[in-house]
């Protein structure tokens, strides 16, 4: 079965796809009727909108899949580790993780909720993550009070999720809560487009190590950043 990771925003594009549309066709009305309007500013505007279109399109069904992989690379798993996706959708990290987990397991925490990404449910999920069984645990769960017990993850990833909460102290709680959850030598990657210095800071603030936020990458859009950080040893 071919593993279909969803649109991310689908009303973001589904709005920008009709506004292009639109100003597509009254960019033509307008040079067919001869009005004495800029046609050319109507086409602008379609343009525009409608690249945005093209390059969600591209970030939701290649790009991300290659920012998966960097983030995934940049962990180094020796294929033994436990490892939890925070606000895990349809399972891009999860499944991703689980594929280098051959005697670990992967676990998944989300509310799923449809508008952060199309068809996003809990079966959905369990589909996509077929091909590695038993290696996949999905849980439901919010990120802020996380269910599970303290020291219980060698790592903890998350992409492009923690900004669906529009308050920053949510967020701030997040990002304690997989602070809280991580194991000592434990390492943290988060992947997002927005508020990633906020994630660093909380980071610091609940006692990680190395904490680094990297240059932006366009492969995705809107451009992202990935933060890391470390538990130090006990």
């Amino acid at each position: 079965m071919k593993v279909d990771y969803g649109l991310d925003a689908p009303g973001v594009v589904r709005g920008f796809a009709i506004a292009g549309a639109l100003l597509a066709v009254a960019t033509v009305v307008l040079i067919v009727a001869g009005l004495p309007v800029a046609p050319e500013l109507f086409g602008l505007g379609a343009v525009m909108f409608l690249a945005t279109v093209a390059a969600m399109i591209h970030s939701s069904r290649r790009g991300k899949l290659l920012e998966r992989d960097r983030l995934l690379d940049g962990l180094r798993l020796s294929g033994d580790e436990d490892v939890l996706d925070v606000g895990c959708g349809r399972g891009l990290l999860l499944i991703g993780a689980a594929k280098r987990l051959p005697d670990g397991r992967a676990v998944g925490v989300d509310l799923w909720s449809p508008a952060d990404q199309s068809g996003n449910r809990r079966e959905a999920t369990l589909a996509n993550a077929d091909a590695v069984g038993e290696r996949v645990e999905v849980v439901d769960g919010d990120m802020r009070a996380l269910p599970f017990a303290d020291a219980s993850f060698d790592a903890v990833v998350s992409s492009i999720a923690i900004h669906n909460l529009d308050d920053a102290d949510d967020r701030e709680r997040a990002c304690l809560e997989i602070a809280r959850v991580l194991r000592p030598g434990g390492r943290v990657a988060v992947l997002d487009f927005r508020a990633t210095q906020q994630y660093a800071h909380a980071f610091e603030d609940a006692g990680l190590a190395d904490v680094a936020r990297s240059g932006r990458s366009f492969r995705m859009y809107p451009p992202v950043r990935v933060v890391t950080a470390r538990r130090p040893e006990a």
